[in-house]
């Protein structure tokens, strides 16, 4: 698609959104100045992937289920943000280490929030970076939404970074690894990253329980070391307060 046809397919969208009575062809193309031929072959393709779906009984296009799909989406991942920011300052707080929020984007995982350590030596990342999912703990609690098949796409197509001698990118041993955090509920990047440094996650689900972001612990190694058990009880306790905050259930 060309840029000029992707940012008509937009406007067409945000026609749709702005008339309550949906889209007619001939409406829109007087509205917008298009050609009647343009406007259907966009409305085609907005159609053909589920954007917008038609109501034969009135020949007017309404949104479908992957833009109602793709707009909740955006409010979740705004609301998580929003929503665990508070948290995210009682955790460093409470443990003196810097804390990430992370979600997932493609074949990574990113950064949205952070509050960072007060201490003179500390970790630290900027925000919206890139993060691979198989030596990060971000990056493994974020693999929990994703079948071993995924694991194994994703490992034949180069995303899985040996970072370090610590790094775990065979799709076997990560696939066990996965499970073992889905067992235990919590992840850890032992120096898998970047050497001196150690993390410890756990995941926020939604309210339909899905995993959409992971909350982490990170600082120097002997740091977190020295406090390993009470930092998993911390990072899975935040987690979980955030969950429920976004409408999550079960305990």
């Amino acid at each position: 698609m060309s840029s000029v046809a992707g940012e008509r397919t937009l406007i067409l969208l945000r026609y749709i959104i702005e008339n309550d009575d949906g889209l007619s062809i001939r409406e829109a193309s007087r509205s917008l100045g298009y050609s009647p031929a343009t406007v259907q072959k966009l409305i085609g393709s907005l159609f053909a992937q589920g954007f917008v779906v038609k109501d034969d009984l009135t020949d007017r296009y309404q949104l479908g289920p992957e833009a109602i799909r793709l707009g909740f989406a955006a409010l979740a991942r705004l609301d998580i943000r929003r929503s665990a920011r508070p948290y995210l300052e009682a955790l460093s707080e409470k443990t003196g280490e810097t804390i990430f929020l992370a979600i997932r984007r493609g074949n990574h995982a990113i950064y949205i929030d952070k509050v960072v350590s007060r201490h003179p030596i500390r970790m630290d990342a900027p925000l919206g970076v890139n993060r691979p999912y198989n030596c990060t703990a971000a990056g493994k609690i974020l693999l929990l939404g994703m079948l071993p098949q995924d694991i194994e796409q994703m490992a034949k197509e180069g995303y899985f970074e040996a970072s370090t001698p610590n790094s775990i990118a065979d799709p076997a041993q990560l696939t066990t690894e996965v499970e073992k955090i889905r067992q235990v509920g919590w992840s850890e990047d032992k120096e898998e990253f970047v050497i001196g440094a150690y993390c410890v996650a756990a995941p926020i689900h939604d309210f339909n329980g899905e995993v959409i972001a992971a909350v982490t612990i990170t600082g120097p190694t002997q740091r977190i070391l020295a406090n390993l058990d009470n930092f998993i009880t911390q990072v899975k306790a935040n987690a979980l307060e955030i969950s429920r905050e976004l409408g999550y259930s079960k305990k």
